[in-house]
């Protein structure tokens, strides 16, 4: 019985974290619930947040080696807080998960690279599939499946491309999310604000896209130009 027990609570959080990583990647689908996770983000975390998107935006590649590991020690914080979730939000497990994520990451940079390019091309993948398919957006994954293989492969062929790519479009997510959750911490403009999210949920992912698309240009643009510098 215990055992049995073990294994429902088990499933249970697995499928709870799935769902919470799957609707934080969608940003078309459920945003009452991307909402209320930029609600219940801190002040603080909101500020930490916005500035790494803002330096993954304009910065992601000269600083990639930083930005990994930053990036890693989020992440693991992240995936920590949403596994132990049902445990009482143990804060030493997301610790400990997001210090060790990020000491590995620079010995094992390509590797890591990888998961984070695939995990921007998941972004995009179930976005669009959601847009394009609001019908189906339940298989989301399908989409973010494809994107996550897609730009994870790709990254080990064209690094310095899809550093670029996923530094933007992470960056850009980072930036306007925690820019948002900024705005939902002031009381005079915070109503009006979620208002305006729940009644055009369109508005983030272009704002997004905007963003990335200037980010990767203005990367591609100063790559380039330190690049005939150093020839």
């Amino acid at each position: 019985m215990p055992s049995t027990t073990l294994a429902q609570v088990a499933d249970f959080t697995f499928a709870h974290s799935w769902d919470t990583m799957m609707n934080s990647l969608d940003l078309v689908r459920r945003p009452d619930e991307i909402v209320a996770m930029l609600e219940s983000l801190p002040l603080v975390g909101a500020v930490v947040v916005t500035g790494v998107g803002a330096a993954c935006v304009f910065k992601g590649y000269k600083w990639h080696k930083i930005v990994v590991v930053l990036l890693s020690l989020m992440l693991g914080f992240a995936v920590g807080r949403m596994i132990s979730q049902d445990l009482g939000k143990s804060t030493v497990v997301a610790i400990a998960l997001g210090v060790l994520l990020a000491a590995i990451a620079s010995p094992l940079l390509k590797y890591t690279v990888a998961v984070f390019a695939g995990i921007a091309g998941a972004g995009i993948g179930a976005t669009l599939w959601s847009f394009f398919n609001p019908a189906e957006s339940d298989l989301a994954w399908a989409g973010a499946g494809m994107g996550f293989i897609c730009l994870a492969l790709l990254s080990f062929i064209f690094f310095r491309i899809v550093v670029i790519l996923f530094t933007s479009v992470g960056g850009a997510a980072m930036l306007v999310m925690g820019a948002v959750a900024l705005l939902l911490h002031s009381e005079s403009i915070a109503p009006s604000v979620h208002d305006q999210l729940l009644l055009h949920p369109g508005v983030l992912p272009m704002v997004v896209l905007a963003a990335a698309v200037v980010g990767f240009v203005y990367q591609q643009g100063g790559s380039s130009d330190g690049a005939s510098e150093e020839e």
